[in-house]
């Protein structure tokens, strides 16, 4: 199905829910709150559900303060609109979509999509799904104001590093300088999303960075983060983000991998590259997925042992990719 189709789709229908992954990012909040606005002004009854704590770095964005997450027996919708998600798990509903929304809408640009979707268009070429949005909205034929504007901005730096990783593209700086003619302020939205650090969030690098390790002759850095360095810093789970970039920019290194361990002893795994491997790869072997220079996955634990088992596998998809 195309943009056009989808729209028509969405021209016929009144109520939808619209949702994103849980830990969401900025290109799952600057998408899902685009297009909530957008439905808005075209007179639709629109609820914005994320299934998670929201990072208070990202409050500033318009609407966020209707986001929360989803109540049975209250919400249900004609359609529900996934967005940014590569599987149906992602989006934290305990509940069946199919008891929450009547039609499934999957706009995504992560390759390793499970086409969960009644409708599914997954375009791993688009720098942020914040960029399928803008599309959708274009197609809708909703003048994007500063609202939307910021939103859509917010999603594509948050996804591209500020326009300075390899998805960057022709098409997304045009979306972004778009976005600023309408009145979206780069340096604010920079401040926002990249340069407020909590000073329990400085303490924990500080303990991150304490367990910084090279691997693979220094091609691979690694780090880890346990609920009792949380504790002792006092920081949220968001107060890690950006961390595994300190890893990544290491000199000789091409793969920055960092190890969190979860309440429930699961162990996150975030993983980074630079030029020639496809971390992605690697991380569908553990049930996880993502892009080729950004992807993650989820390890049972203990620490040690997940750690053990994953850098064995992570050291040989890096000496197969020389292969191939």
């Amino acid at each position: 199905m195309n943009f056009s189709e989808l729209a028509d789709v969405i021209l016929k229908h009144n109520s939808f829910i619209v949702t994103s992954h849980i830990m969401p990012d900025g290109d799952a909040l600057g998408s899902v709150l685009a297009l909530t606005l957008a439905l808005k002004k075209l007179g639709k009854n629109v609820v914005p559900i994320i299934n998670d704590i929201v990072p208070a770095k990202f409050n500033f964005l318009p609407y966020a303060d209707k986001l929360r997450p989803y109540t049975p027996q209250v919400d249900k919708a004609e359609v529900i609109i996934c967005l940014d998600s590569g599987d149906v798990e992602r989006l934290g509903f305990k509940n069946d979509l199919r008891s929450i929304g009547d039609l499934i809408v999957n706009l995504d640009h992560h390759k390793s999509n499970s086409l969960f979707g009644d409708i599914n268009i997954i375009d791993d070429k688009s720098s942020a799904t914040g960029e399928l949005v803008y599309r959708l909205i274009k197609t809708l034929g909703v003048p994007i104001d500063l609202d939307m504007a910021t939103c859509i901005y917010t999603s594509i730096i948050t996804d591209t590093g500020s326009a300075k990783y390899s998805n960057t593209t022709p098409s997304c700086l045009k979306i972004l300088s778009e976005m600023v003619e309408i009145g979206v302020r780069p340096d604010y939205i920079s401040r926002e999303v990249f340069e407020k650090k909590s000073y329990a969030s400085i303490l924990l690098l500080k303990e991150a960075l304490d367990t910084l390790k090279l691997a693979e002759g220094g091609q691979v850095a690694y780090m880890e983060l346990t609920r009792d360095m949380f504790k002792k810093a006092g920081a949220k789970e968001e107060d890690s983000d950006g961390f595994i970039n300190f890893a990544r920019e290491i000199d000789g290194v091409e793969v920055a991998v960092l190890f969190r361990e979860q309440e429930d002893l699961k162990i996150k795994v975030g993983l980074r590259s630079k030029v020639w491997v496809d971390v992605s790869r690697i991380a569908e072997k553990f049930g996880g997925g993502g892009h080729a220079r950004a992807a993650g996955c989820t390890l049972e634990g203990p620490l040690e042992k997940a750690k053990d088992v994953f850098l064995s596998a992570l050291s040989e998809h890096i000496r197969k990719s020389k292969r191939d």
